[in-house]
C-alpha cells in the first residue's frame, strides 16, 4: 500500500459521510485467519459514485447491523480516527452474496469497506499458547501507544458503547498506518432494541481485556484524559444529521432511530467514567 498522506486521506472515510457503491460480480468468500468472521464476508470489486473501482471488504448484515456499521464508520472519521474508506454497497438483484438486507425490488444492501491490504493484530498474534501470544502483543501494543488517536478510541468505544473491540478488528498496515474496522457491534451489540439503549449503561470495553493490562500507570491516566476530553468534541456533533446523511434513518424504523440518537446525545456524559473504567482509572472520570 502507498504510504503518502495522499494515499490514506483517499482511503479516509470523508467528513462522516459513508458513500454509495454498486457491488461487482465475482466477489469471493473471505475469513480473518486469525479469527472467526462472525457475518457471510467477501472480498471483491466496488464502483463507487465518481466512477472509481476499489476492492473492498463486503459484509452480509441485517439492516440494524448495517446501520450500525454505517453510522459508526461516520461518526468515528468525524473524530479523526482511522477508518477506512465505507460505502453501502448495492447489489444486482437478487444477488446471492446479499441476502439479509434488501429492497423491495430484490436489491441487495451490504457494507463495504476499502481493501486496505493490512493483517488484523489476531493475525499477527497467532501462537500455540496464550503466553506466547501475550508476548507477540505487547510490541504491537507499544506501536499502538504511539498513535495520537488512542485516548480517542478508548473514548469513542465508550461512547458508542462498542461491546467487540478485539484483535481482530485493529489493522496493521505498512509503515504508521493503523486502521480500526467492524462496528457491527456498537450501539450494545448488534440486534439492540430500544430498551437496550440506557445512556448511563455499564457495557463491554473490550480494550480492557487486551490493551489496558499492558500499560503503565502514567500511560492509563494520560489516554483517561484524552478520553474525557473528547466530550467537547462530541457536543459539537449533529448526530441525528449524520444519521440522515449516510441513511440511516432509512435502514432503521423512526422509533429506532429517534432512540438510538438520543442515546448517543445523553451518552456524552457518561464517557469520561466509561472510558476510566476501561483504563483502571476510575478516580479521573
Amino acid at each position: 500500500m502507498n504510504d503518502s498522506s495522499e494515499a490514506v486521506a483517499e482511503l479516509q472515510v470523508t467528513a462522516g459521510v459513508v458513500g454509495l457503491a454498486r457491488v461487482m460480480a465475482g466477489a469471493t468468500s473471505f475469513k480473518d485467519s486469525g479469527i472467526a468472521n462472525l457475518s457471510d464476508t467477501y472480498r471483491g470489486q466496488i464502483l463507487t459514485e465518481g466512477g472509481a473501482f476499489k476492492t473492498a471488504i463486503l459484509k452480509d448484515l441485517p439492516p440494524r447491523e448495517l446501520a450500525n456499521e454505517v453510522l459508526a464508520a461516520g461518526l468515528a472519521a468525524m473524530i479523526g480516527l482511522p477508518v477506512p474508506s465505507a460505502f453501502i454497497g448495492i447489489t444486482a438483484p437478487h444477488s446471492s452474496y446479499a441476502s439479509r438486507s434488501r429492497l423491495p425490488d430484490g436489491t441487495g444492501l451490504m457494507f463495504a469497506s476499502v481493501d486496505v491490504a493490512s493483517p488484523s493484530v489476531a493475525q499477527l498474534i497467532v501462537a500455540p499458547s496464550d503466553r506466547e501470544k501475550w508476548a507477540l502483543l505487547k510490541p504491537i501494543v507499544d506501536v499502538l501507544m504511539q498513535q495520537a488517536w488512542l485516548g480517542d478510541l478508548y473514548g469513542f468505544d465508550a461512547w458508542a458503547a462498542n461491546v467487540d473491540r478485539h484483535v481482530g478488528n485493529i489493522l496493521f498496515g505498512s509503515g504508521p498506518n493503523v486502521w480500526i474496522i467492524d462496528h457491527g457491534r456498537c450501539f450494545t451489540g448488534p440486534a439492540w432494541v430500544p430498551a437496550d439503549l440506557v445512556p448511563a449503561g455499564n457495557f463491554r470495553h473490550r480494550l480492557k481485556e487486551w490493551l489496558t493490562p499492558f500499560l503503565e500507570e502514567r500511560q492509563r491516566k494520560s489516554l483517561a484524559v484524552e478520553a474525557s476530553a473528547l466530550v467537547t468534541r462530541l457536543q459539537r456533533i449533529d448526530v441525528s444529521d449524520v444519521g440522515i446523511q449516510n441513511r440511516v434513518n432509512g435502514l432503521l424504523d423512526e422509533a429506532a432511530f429517534n432512540a438510538l440518537v438520543a442515546f448517543l446525545l445523553e451518552r456524552i456524559a457518561h464517557v469520561p467514567r466509561a472510558a476510566g473504567n476501561a483504563l483502571n482509572e476510575p478516580r479521573l472520570a
